[in-house]
């Protein structure tokens, strides 16, 4: 009886065993080797995937399919290949999933690559790869970067009647104030980063300038594009210098220097004007006041020679941490809870420039609701977190293009008659194309009037090594229209009528050329081949020693799959029959994969940075996320 209860007592407690070890597997991670027989005899294993837990702040949930309910228009039969049907999807909502990569299964997507074009050719010959939202913001980002490069260089070279001259207006300024003026080392300390020999009486002062600047490596160290030759990479140090403010009650010689010497001279105060909207219609308002203001309004607190751009990002960490950055503090995360909740509005205000544009058109990647698709996409939770993590890698791509102007914070095959899957030619973000289209927009506007289109025609946008193909003027109006005809498409594949503003007259035959051409030439686009790995600084906190960046650790593949939750309707093309639901064996899922960056948030020790060579370096020789972030924190 004895040895009866104790067989009982040890078979219990190898079952508790075993749960135990189920549960312990379970918990650990995304997925996990169970075990169903541990006596030594067989083995059973199986694999159990888990979603990812919820946020604990902003949790995001499946759409429910009862609240989607867009109107069936029978004017809206797509044009798809197929012989002996019309297929309608206005009335039809489309799931959306982004499943959870199985590593023992699919290792393959959990590689990193350099490019998209790397992580496009390491695909399976079966799979089908769908141009991702950060594949096409690939392509964004290498012509911004071109352009922004450009005319940077255009500035200092001071090419083109139109276009302000940064550099002589320091010039003139410094022969206005004199050598013994309180602002000449100041003023002589940044002329001397772009080989300018210009001297102050006070040589100690100008000295102490240098060393103040290049002990703050977050400023003076040239990232992104700067890097490329020396006269972007002295432009950045010399932009960036010119932009250190100043605490008027504290400090006020200086600037009281310089105001009046810009007060005294009309032409070269409009000049220096000119210069400081320059920046802000290429990149967003400024972020302190520019000297002109400080013998013309109230005294500000804080005034700056060429003001950096403020952000919407950093208005809210300079808020949320004036006291300093805690160390368990998630930037991206408080700026993603702040926009979901409303506290931050990203819609662009009057005056606002380039920059903010660019953000705004990232709204829905986080609000999917405020996209007129919303109505026509069901998506997952596992989708939006897809999604999120685009937002992430797309916000810090756009920081980085313009590094040196904003400031820090302190398609699928013809489809079979039988089965009718989502046609997709591009992920289905319509309202992020048609944002970033009307971004490009403004900029073509704003550089007509402010620089010229002949100036612009003289101009290419440069590569790290060389010049672009095609001038400024005609690029640019080509990405506007892409953009455009992203969007047509992207709406049609969904079954969505697209929308433009009365005063917005677009070719949209001609976009759509230009975007179908593109798509169908996408993989051996050379901008998709670019490097896309990059880092930008977003808050530095000296009561740590501490610098905060966020980066892009290289590009992954990732699985994308699109179903009806509720079916298209159909009719024969022959005759005028009725249109009829789809029946359910009419209807399969796509399956894409797409290419994805992997973001991280990196603390550094000091005042430091890192720019593309230095992270590239760290990628190239970690390969992992953790190992990466793990070997720049050291």
């Amino acid at each position: 009886m004895k040895k009866a209860i104790l067989a009982l007592v040890v078979i219990v407690l190898v079952g508790l065993i075993a749960k135990g070890l189920i549960w312990w597997r379970a918990l650990g991670g995304n997925a996990g080797a169970v075990w169903d027989g541990i006596d030594g005899t067989e083995t059973i294993t199986r694999t159990e995937y888990h979603a990812p837990p919820a946020e604990p702040k902003a949790v995001v949930v499946d759409d429910r399919l009862e609240d989607k309910a867009p109107a069936f228009d029978p004017d809206l039969a797509d044009r798809r290949p197929e012989k002996g049907w019309l297929v309608n999807t206005s009335a039809a909502v489309i799931r959306l999933d982004a499943p959870i990569v199985r590593p023992d299964a699919e290792p393959e997507l959990l590689a990193l690559h350099p490019s998209y074009a790397a992580a496009i050719a390491s695909k399976r010959e079966w799979d089908t790869i769908l141009p991702s939202v950060n594949m096409i913001d690939g392509k964004a980002k290498q012509f911004d970067d071109g352009l922004v490069a450009a005319l940077e260089q255009a500035l200092l070279q001071g090419k083109g009647p139109k276009l302000p001259r940064h550099v002589s207006v320091v010039k003139r300024l410094f022969e206005r104030v004199g050598p013994e003026s309180p602002a000449a080392p100041f003023l002589a300390a940044g002329l001397s980063l772009i080989g300018e020999k210009a001297k102050a009486a006070d040589k100690s002062e100008q000295q102490a300038w240098l060393h103040a600047f290049e002990a703050n490596q977050v400023l003076s160290k040239p990232i992104g594009v700067y890097t490329w030759n020396k006269t972007l990479f002295d432009g950045f140090r010399f932009l960036r210098f010119f932009q250190q403010p100043f605490h008027v009650k504290a400090v006020p010689a200086i600037p009281r220097a310089l105001a009046a010497a810009l007060k005294q001279d009309g032409a070269l105060l409009d000049d220096y004007k000119r210069a400081v909207a320059f920046d802000t219609g290429l990149n967003s308002r400024p972020a302190f006041a520019p000297v002109s203001d400080y013998l013309e309004k109230a005294e500000p607190d804080l005034v700056s020679l060429f003001p950096p751009c403020g952000s919407r990002e950093e208005e809210l960490f300079s808020r949320l941490f004036p006291e300093g950055l805690p160390p368990d503090a998630d930037l991206m995360r408080a700026l993603i809870e702040r926009i979901r909740s409303g506290q931050v509005d990203l819609t662009p205000k009057p005056g606002e420039g380039w920059y903010d544009h660019q953000v705004y058109a990232l709204e829905t990647l986080l609000l999917s609701e405020r996209g007129d698709e919303s109505r026509k996409l069901l998506l997952t939770r596992s989708y939006k977190l897809r999604m999120l993590e685009a937002f992430k890698a797309l916000m810090t791509k756009r920081r980085e293009t313009h590094a040196a102007g904003v400031k820090t914070a302190e398609s699928p095959a013809p489809l079979p008659l039988e089965t009718i899957a989502p046609r997709l030619r591009v992920e289905p973000c319509p309202t992020f194309f048609l944002r970033t289209a009307r971004a490009y927009a403004f900029l073509d506007a704003f550089l007509e009037s402010s620089v010229g289109g002949e100036v612009l025609k003289s101009l290419r946008g440069l590569r790290e090594k060389g010049e672009r193909s095609l001038d400024l003027k005609t690029e640019l109006a080509w990405m506007r229209d892409l953009f455009y005809g992203l969007y047509f498409l992207s709406a049609e594949d969904i079954g969505m009528r697209a929308k433009l503003n009365e005063d917005e007259p677009v070719d949209r035959g001609g976009c759509e050329r230009t975007a179908t051409e593109w798509l169908a030439r996408a993989g051996t686009d050379p901008d998709l081949a670019a490097d896309t790995r990059v880092s930008v600084p977003i808050f530095v906190d000296p009561g740590r020693a501490v610098t905060r960046l966020w980066a892009t650790l290289g590009v992954r593949l990732t699985r994308l799959t699109a179903s009806y939750a509720r079916p298209p309707r159909l009719k024969s093309r022959e005759g005028d029959g009725e249109w009829k639901d789809a029946a359910p064996h009419q209807l399969r899922t796509a399956h894409f994969l797409i290419p994805v960056d992997e973001f991280a948030e990196v603390e550094l020790r000091g005042n430091r940075s890192l720019n593309r060579d230095e992270l590239r370096r760290a990628c190239d020789r970690e390969k992992t996320k953790e190992k990466i972030v793990s070997a720049l924190q050291e």
